[in-house]
């Protein structure tokens, strides 16, 4: 939804692959585990061209073949802190599950 609404990127899922798409690039994932009972779920966004470092050495979720992008290069124009990003992100999840997120201390 904020890849969509805010940034206005043509953001797509695809059938049989994880993740948020971006002009046929990985832009974001999330994901949910569940071991002896309890829950783990997460997501995570490519904001900055640095978080990209991270899977030079990798095929991310093991998709042969594909590419990952990150938010500011998707967009024209301003290029986003991840402070600045996860303002938009945080009011983001607060209206699409109708919940107060705290900020931690």
């Amino acid at each position: 939804m904020i890849l969509t609404s805010f940034l206005k990127l043509q953001a797509t899922r695809e059938e049989d692959v994880t993740g948020v798409w971006v002009s046929n690039k990985k832009i974001a994932a999330c994901g949910v585990k569940l071991k002896r009972w309890v829950t783990m779920h997460g997501v995570a966004v490519n904001v900055d061209i640095r978080s990209l470092e991270n899977f030079e050495g990798i095929v991310p979720c093991g998709l042969e073949g594909r590419e990952v992008t990150c938010v500011n290069d998707a967009i024209d124009g301003k290029q986003y802190t991840l402070q600045e990003f996860a303002i938009h992100m945080k009011a983001a999840l607060e209206e699409i599950f109708g919940i107060t997120l705290l900020s931690a201390a």
